[in-house]
């Protein structure tokens, strides 16, 4: 039985990129002020604004994947940027890390390389019962060995 969780950005990225945008207009306009030194402080935190709006929007756009988290009966489907996401068998896996921190990321270690589940980027719920499985399948492939 395969179970599929939604596994995106948070909104979070979304609101602080258009905050940015709101930011970098507010603060461009008050360039004209008389003043020279609020002009170039304004302008300077004006472009901050810019940057701060691009690096979160291009984050919450880029990494917005295609597919779902895909958990299965021996495997799991983390998918990525541009779905060139990860499949996992569970015997692949060498070491899995970090359940309980106080960030809720899930370092999976395999031979293909390091792959991280992250609670923002899921409901709660589903990534207690992926956390669930995950430790499951683990002290099952521990405890053979």
């Amino acid at each position: 039985m395969t179970e599929e969780f939604n596994y995106a950005p948070p909104l979070k990225h979304l609101m602080v990129g258009i905050c940015g945008l709101v930011l970098f207009f507010i603060l461009g306009s008050m360039i004209k002020i008389d003043n020279l030194w609020v002009s170039i402080i304004c302008g300077i935190f004006s472009l901050i604004g810019l940057a701060m709006a691009m690096g979160f929007l291009t984050l919450f756009f880029r990494k917005r994947p295609a597919r779902k988290l895909r958990l299965g009966s021996d495997f799991i489907e983390i998918p990525g940027r541009r779905g060139d996401g990860a499949k996992l068998n569970f015997s692949e896996i060498q070491d899995i890390g970090e359940f309980d921190t106080y960030d809720n990321v899930i370092i999976i270690e395999s031979h293909q390389g390091t792959h991280l589940i992250e609670r923002e980027w899921m409901k709660k719920k589903e990534f207690e019962m992926v956390k669930a499985k995950l430790r499951e399948v683990w002290v099952s492939e521990v405890s053979a060995i």
